[in-house]
């Protein structure tokens, strides 16, 4: 059955300073063949500010503090999935690592349940000739935009 609520997320805008690139996900949908990027982050759970909901989601993904520097957005994100529809609230924050060795990986993986996931460090523009979408919609576009903080 299709999950009918609208979920809150927090997802982190992490750049890279030594080449401007960023932190994204990777993931598929296997009912569309496709393949995508989306910021690491997560759900907010009731009681808790996004910006507590992305600190605490960076930790519990990467083991990793981050500072959340700034809320550089709120967009609201309607996507198909799976065949199934979903609704989401993302709040877009600015953060950087603490510990900056985790600036030097490349490729940072974690395991959320018993799915092994991997982010790398991304150029939307790369991406985008490349026909591969980075979601939420219209962030490409806010990430052009942002200048390091």
């Amino acid at each position: 059955m299709a999950d009918t609520r609208i979920r809150v997320k927090a997802f982190a805008l992490i750049r890279r300073p030594s080449d401007g690139k960023w932190l994204a996900m990777y993931g598929t949908d296997p009912s569309k063949d496709r393949e995508f990027y989306r910021p690491a982050g997560g759900s907010v759970e009731f009681g808790e500010s996004s910006r507590d909901a992305v600190c605490r989601e960076m930790m519990e993904e990467f083991g990793a503090v981050v500072e959340a520097v700034r809320l550089w957005g709120t967009t609201e994100n309607i996507f198909r999935y799976m065949g199934e529809i979903g609704h989401e609230v993302v709040f877009l924050w600015e953060c950087r690592f603490v510990d900056e060795s985790f600036y030097n990986v490349d490729e940072l993986t974690l395991t959320e349940g018993d799915e092994q996931l991997v982010a790398h460090w991304i150029d939307p523009d790369d991406l985008a000739a490349r026909g591969i979408p980075l979601y939420p919609d219209g962030l490409p576009e806010l990430l052009g935009s942002l200048k390091p903080g």
